[in-house]
């Protein structure tokens, strides 16, 4: 098994640069007692930092994917792929948990991306995906437990420290890893902390183990985005070796930060999209070197649903 090193990063950046948006790395002013520094991935044109991943590799597969690519999603990754797949003429067919939110699939069948729902959670889906991707011989795009994937997702980190060379910790929401482990590669020796729900603590319990582990059990707000349930072949050992921790957060703290970000900037994220700053809200990077810079990697979610 071979795993990504920061070069194949660097040759994602030049392969994708093209074909996404350069989000917005900005700084500002708390919540606690310093700045902070942001990268704004929810501008991107899937609304997450899951088109760089799914972008990368469908250039990399180059023409076995002409036939049509397969994936599995809670939404974001789909949504990636689908997107990918509209710039690059490729036809998408993603698989999504039932409950998968309506926001999500819709815009994934606005980008040109068949959608099959599947009961069950995210293994199920990408299980149905996998055999159906051996049946029709097409090629299987999975979500972050992928070389192309991994380096595509780190270029956002990339950026943030073009854009902001001063950050000295960055923090990053995980689900299965994908985003984390293309952040220790792109971070250029800085420090990398990862933060999780508590109800889906898929690589803190990967760490605590020593490998990866099935959670028997997922259930936080932020599922859909980070309910992978299992760390990666590939994610796994990366960021091992390469993060400084892992941060659990609680819900409730998810939403504050979520409500937070739209009261004081203006800006709608999804819970997901929140979960690393919801670590810096909560004191809980107070201790770490900064500046900090925290992804806020995605902004697919109803507006609607903000609450006081």
């Amino acid at each position: 098994m071979n795993l990504p090193t920061p070069e194949d990063v660097v040759r994602a950046a030049e392969r994708i640069q093209p074909w996404i948006r350069r989000t917005p790395t900005i700084t500002i002013n708390g919540p606690g007692a310093r700045p902070v520094t942001v990268k704004l991935e929810g501008l991107q044109r899937s609304g997450s930092f899951k088109l760089r991943g799914a972008l990368n590799k469908l250039m990399a597969l180059g023409p076995d994917a002409r036939g049509g690519v397969i994936t599995a999603s809670g939404g974001n990754h789909g949504l990636g792929v689908a997107w990918a797949g509209f710039l690059l003429g490729v036809p998408v067919h993603a698989f999504v948990p039932e409950g998968a939110p309506a926001v999500k699939v819709q815009a994934i069948e606005r980008a040109g991306g068949e959608v099959r729902r599947v009961p069950g959670a995210y293994p199920e889906a990408a299980l149905a995906a996998r055999n159906y991707a051996l049946s029709s011989g097409r090629p299987y795009v999975h979500a972050y437990d992928d070389a192309d994937v991994i380096a595509g997702q780190g270029t956002a980190v990339r950026e943030l420290i073009e854009d902001a060379p001063e950050v000295r910790t960055i923090v990053v929401a995980v689900g299965g890893g994908g985003l984390a482990a293309g952040a220790v590669l792109a971070a250029d020796g800085r420090r990398v902390i990862g933060v999780e729900p508590f109800g889906a603590a898929t690589m803190h319990e990967a760490l605590r183990a020593g490998q990866p582990v099935r959670l028997a059990q997922i259930e936080s707000v932020a599922a859909d985005a980070l309910g992978a349930g299992q760390a990666g072949a590939i994610t796994y050992p990366v960021c091992a070796a390469g993060l400084d921790r892992i941060e659990l957060v609680t819900d409730e703290a998810i939403m504050a930060a979520r409500q937070w970000l739209w009261d004081q900037t203006r800006q709608v994220y999804e819970p997901g999209g929140c979960a690393a700053f919801a670590a810096l809200a909560s004191g809980l990077l107070d201790g770490d070197p900064g500046p900090i810079g925290v992804v806020l990697c995605g902004a697919n979610t109803d507006p609607g649903t903000l609450t006081r």
